[in-house]
C-alpha cells in the first residue's frame, strides 16, 4: 500500500519567521561568527594524502592509516580508515557525518586508544575513501560497509554513528543482529519530520551544491558555528577543513541525497 503522510503545521515561532534557512534559527551573531571563522580557515593548505600504514599520534596514542579494498561498486570499494588500540580488545567502529571524516572521532580514539580496538571509517565519498559513482543508497552503503568489516575479520563490534553516518548504521545494526554489542546512535531523527524543518535535503540536491561543498572553509565554518551549541577548537576545525578538501568530495557527497530522501529513510 502507498504510504500517505501528513504534517502538522510548524509552531508559530517558526512559521512567523522569514527566509528558507533562517527560519530554523541561526542568529545574526552566529552568522557573523561563521563569516569570521571562514576568513581564518581560508589559509588551510590542500591535504597531503596518506599511505597505507602511515602512523599518526593522537596525543600519545598511535593510530594507523589503512586503505583496504572490499567488495562493492566496480567490483571493489577502496576504504580509508584509521585504526588504534589492541586488536584483541573489544572493537568499536565509528561512522561520521557531514562535513566530517574519521577525524571527527579523534578525541574519542585518544581516550579509548589503550582499552578498545577502534576503527574510524571515512564513509564512501568522504575523506580519502572511494569517490567513484555507484550505489549511494543507505542500504547499499551499509552492505558495502559490512563487506569491509568482513574483509577485516571483525565479527562482533559496537557501532557509534553521527548525523549522516546514522542512516547506514541503522541498516547495519538491523541486519547484523547479535554481531552488534552496542549502538550509539547520534543526531538523526527517528520519525518523519516536516520537510520545512530539514532544508538540508533541498540544499544538497540543488544545482549550487557543488560550489557550496567545494568551498570547504566556508561550509565547515558555517556548520560548526551556526549549527553547534558550543565552540569547536580551531585546530580541530583546521583539520576538518583539510579532510573535507580531498578531491572528489564535492561531487560524491550529493549522491547520497539524490539516491534516497529523508522521507524514504
Amino acid at each position: 500500500m502507498p504510504v500517505t503522510l501528513t504534517y502538522t503545521e510548524p509552531p508559530a515561532r517558526l512559521r512567523d519567521e522569514t527566509g528558507s534557512f533562517e527560519h530554523i534559527g541561526p542568529r545574526a551573531d552566529r552568522l557573523a561568527e561563521a563569516a569570521e571563522l571562514t576568513e581564518k580557515l581560508k589559509s588551510v593548505e590542500p591535504p597531503t594524502p596518506n599511505n597505507d600504514g602511515d602512523i599518526e599520534l593522537l596525543g600519545t596514542v598511535p593510530v594507523v592509516h589503512r586503505f583496504v579494498d572490499a567488495p562493492g561498486d566496480s567490483e571493489t570499494v577502496r576504504w580509508h580508515f584509521v585504526e588504534s588500540g589492541p586488536t584483541y580488545a573489544d572493537t568499536v567502529i565509528f561512522l561520521h557525518g557531514v562535513p566530517d571524516s574519521w577525524w571527527q572521532w579523534h578525541h574519542v580514539m585518544e581516550a579509548l586508544g589503550e582499552s578498545r580496538h577502534c576503527i574510524a571509517v571515512d564513509l564512501k565519498g568522504y575523506g580519502q575513501s572511494d569517490k567513484r559513482t555507484g550505489d549511494y543508497r543507505q542500504a547499499g552503503v551499509a552492505t558495502q560497509l559490512i563487506a569491509l568489516f568482513d574483509e577485516l575479520g571483525v565479527d562482533q563490534f559496537s557501532l557509534v554513528a553521527h548525523d549522516r553516518g546514522t542512516p547506514p548504521a541503522d541498516h547495519i545494526v538491523a541486519r547484523l543482529g547479535e554481531r552488534i554489542t552496542g549502538y550509539g546512535r547520534g543526531q538523526q531523527h527517528l520519525s518523519h519530520l516536516n520537510p520545512v524543518l530539514h532544508p538540508q535535503e533541498s540544499m544538497f540536491t540543488s544545482p549550487d551544491v557543488y560550489n557550496l561543498l567545494a568551498n570547504a572553509p566556508a561550509f565547515v565554518a558555517t556548520a560548526y558555528s551556526v549549527l553547534t551549541e558550543r565552540s569547536v577548537a580551531f585546530d580541530d576545525l583546521h583539520r576538518t577543513v583539510e579532510e573535507f578538501s580531498h578531491p572528489g568530495i564535492a561531487s560524491a557527497v550529493p549522491r547520497y541525497f539524490h539516491s534516497s530522501s529523508f522521507r524514504q529513510e
